[in-house]
């Protein structure tokens, strides 16, 4: 009897045993549902997920250029007179407020005038004499009215002279006790462009000797060259980029085209006019400027950030659920530095992708 009921438990534990490794080997609903999901919870804190949308392909041309400031709102600075700069009290890319002195002239125009201006001086009070003494002389009737008009005209002439030399030294700035041109700013800005130096000889009518600029308006100038030119238009969106911000775009829009090509760099200038109130972008900096081809193409964009090159073939990790994960390979038809452009038919339009730390799953579905 004991023996019988041995024999039936090893029997029990054989057939137990054999209905588990078949149920492994063939791989049951029931062993799969409780096989662990791809993406844990710690893993989804660490993911983003993007929902893809039917877009229009954008076709690049990507152009070179550089920054200047805004050349219609600057203050260019040419001297009045003639002579040699003094003392400068500012350099190339220095803020300066309004009213502050910039520089030191001396001139010998200056002394010219101050003797112009004594001299008229000395004449006015003399003539104002002469205007005192006709009116009594008017009064006791020697005088005749038309000596007196005279002397009043007289004295009217002079003083408008000594007002015209004291506003033409207010405008130049002349300082009769220094006996120099005292140079102001006129507003409050950047000196963005600098000729003058400690003993400069200066002309009057020069060209500019210093330009300033407040930059919260910028020009980014784009190379055209011949070739471009039909790809290149007012209105286009354009992307532009500098190595001083890795990653960071500043949008735009292309305002106009110079119609002139530079002589020496044998390009047309594209100029683009943007903000630039946080002062990031400073004139001479060269960046690079994405103009922005629209076309009436339909078709998925896929962000490049979201999308694996492995083993010569493009994928993403296509998402439905933590548990419902899969990597998926993809032709692009075109990219341009933000997306990868797949066939709107060959794409998942509404569908959820994985667009950071898709490695880390992408892994893990390639070790199963």
């Amino acid at each position: 009897m004991k023996k019988y009921f041995h024999w039936c438990g090893v029997m029990a534990a054989l057939a137990v045993l054999n209905t588990s490794c078949q149920d492994k080997a063939a791989g049951t609903p029931a062993a799969e549902a409780e096989s662990p999901c791809v993406i844990t919870p710690e893993l989804k804190q660490l993911i983003k997920l993007t929902t893809l949308t039917a877009t229009t392909i954008n076709n690049e041309l990507e152009l070179t250029g550089s920054i200047s400031y805004d050349q219609d709102h600057v203050y260019r600075y040419q001297s009045l007179a003639s002579g040699v700069i003094q003392k400068v009290y500012f350099n190339i890319g220095d803020y300066v407020q309004r009213g502050q002195v910039l520089a030191e002239v001396r001139t010998s125009e200056l002394s010219s005038q101050k003797s112009d201006l004594r001299k008229a001086e000395a004449e006015l009070k003399l003539a104002q004499r002469q205007l005192t003494a006709t009116k009594n002389l008017h009064d006791d009737g020697v005088a005749s009215d038309k000596d007196l008009l005279e002397a009043a005209n007289n004295v009217a002439a002079l003083q408008t002279e000594i007002d015209r030399i004291r506003e033409t030294l207010q405008i130049q700035g002349g300082n009769l006790e220094k006996n120099v041109l005292i140079i102001r700013a006129p507003l409050s800005g950047y000196v963005v462009e600098k000729k003058i130096t400690n003993g400069y000889q200066v002309d009057a009518g020069e060209d500019d000797l210093f330009v300033l600029s407040d930059l919260k308006k910028i020009w980014v100038l784009a190379n055209v060259y011949a070739a471009q030119l039909g790809m290149v238009k007012a209105g286009q969106d354009v992307a532009i980029r500098t190595t001083a911000y890795p990653g960071k775009i500043f949008k735009g829009t292309i305002n106009r085209l110079s119609n002139v090509f530079d002589p020496e760099e044998r390009v047309m200038k594209a100029i683009i006019e943007i903000s630039n109130n946080n002062l990031e972008l400073k004139p001479s900096m060269m960046v690079s400027v994405n103009v922005f081809q629209k076309s009436t193409r339909q078709v998925v964009g896929i962000p490049s950030s979201a999308v694996i090159f492995d083993n010569n073939t493009y994928h993403v990790v296509v998402y439905h659920s933590d548990c419902d994960v899969k990597a998926v390979n993809i032709t692009p038809i075109s990219s341009d530095k933000q997306f990868y452009y797949v066939n709107r038919e060959n794409a998942w339009a509404n569908d959820t992708i994985v667009s950071e730390n898709h490695l880390l799953i992408y892994n893990k579905l390639k070790e199963r």
